[in-house]
């Protein structure tokens, strides 16, 4: 069924559904309250806890069926529906009920007719907006409506300062012992270190350009000193150059769930260990919010690179360390896949870019 099918009659689905838990919840109530004697709010509590389940369920096989991929996927949403309309069902649903039966005498099954009724609009818009969004749209709708954890001029806090230094000296030593990275090439690893008001991300990647020798790979990149063109780097332009030393102008669009352009200059250092084997180090000196502000998307960003001969061409490694704001527990379900594969596509459209950059080179003898 296409998309189009399925927003056509989304609201038609939803009033079916909804009238099947409507049917579950007016008789749990009626039965827990008439036979069982018990009170109108718990009973109420029960039936709308169990028309939620219900709910729930056919919503994902057939209101949202559209967007749904996978159990991983099927248990988040359930949290998220159970978080936001089930929360607003149960609030509503025995604050309604309460005042119907408590201050104006009515039936607690005739009181619970009209809390649904009060309650449906906005667990359908709840539903249709976050719960069932597309995954980068709910998360981007999470990500921006969350404060972050800055300094009182909008940056990191100094605590967050610090333990990115500290990593970073951790990922310099590291470097320094000039092994290649333990990953098969065309292939991206991530990983993410939670700091004191911040998040650490680190990507890596490894590429296999063919036919060419390290010295020509290094010329194309110092010559004229700009990065490969790729679809992340909107401009760049080299602001000066110092033998093996660039400073650059780059300006970015990074898309962490919603999308941001930064202008940015880094600091690029080549070290020609052999004629074999190269290594650059790139540190973002400067990071601006294209349009103002500072979100907290990306406050730092280091790349460390390793140019090695092998053979029949160039094994280029690549470690990608950035600072963001934290994203907290409660939403993490739901940013964090989707970050992790827009982060992953990013490194390999680099790797491709390098690729793309070395191949025409292999011709130069």
């Amino acid at each position: 069924m296409s998309r189009d099918t399925f927003a056509t009659r989304r609201p038609l689905a939803f009033v079916a559904v909804a009238s099947g838990g409507f049917l579950i919840q007016t008789t749990i109530v009626a039965m827990l309250t008439r036979a069982a004697h018990a009170p109108a709010e718990l009973a109420t509590a029960i039936g709308v806890e169990l028309a939620v389940l219900h709910n729930f369920l056919w919503h994902a096989r057939w209101t949202w069926g559209d967007r749904f991929a996978g159990a991983h996927s099927r248990l988040r949403r359930f949290l998220a529906y159970q978080l936001a309309t089930g929360s607003i069902s149960l609030a509503a649903n025995i604050i309604v009920v309460w005042a119907a039966v408590r201050a104006f005498g009515v039936d607690p099954t005739a009181a619970n007719v009209l809390a649904v009724v009060v309650v449906s609009l906005a667990n359908y818009m709840v539903a249709d907006r976050w719960v069932f969004a597309r995954q980068a749209v709910a998360a981007a709708i999470v990500l921006v409506a969350l404060p972050g954890t800055a300094s009182a001029e909008g940056g990191p806090a100094s605590e967050t300062i610090r333990a990115w230094d500290a990593h970073i000296a951790e990922v310099e030593r590291a470097q320094r012992e000039r092994r290649p990275l333990s990953i098969d090439a065309g292939d991206a690893h991530g990983r993410e270190f939670r700091v004191p008001g911040g998040l650490i991300h680190e990507w890596s990647g490894s590429v296999v350009i063919a036919g060419i020798t390290v010295r020509q790979l290094i010329d194309a990149l110092t010559i004229p000193g700009t990065p490969p063109p790729q679809e992340d780097v909107l401009e760049s332009r080299v602001l000066a150059k110092s033998g093996d030393t660039l400073r650059i102008y780059l300006k970015l669009r990074r898309t962490a769930i919603i999308t941001v352009t930064y202008d940015t200059e880094h600091v690029v250092t080549f070290e020609r260990h052999s004629p074999s084997f190269v290594s650059s180090r790139s540190v973002a000196t400067s990071i601006r919010e294209v349009g103002g502000g500072d979100r907290g998307f990306l406050w730092r960003l280091n790349s460390y690179w390793t140019y090695r001969a092998v053979e029949n061409g160039v094994r280029v490694d690549v470690l990608s360390v950035s600072l963001s704001r934290d994203v907290p527990a409660l939403v993490r379900p739901v940013v964090s896949p989707v970050a992790a594969r827009v982060a992953r596509e990013s490194m390999r459209r680099t790797l491709d870019a390098m690729r793309r950059l070395g191949s025409p080179a292999s011709g130069k003898k």
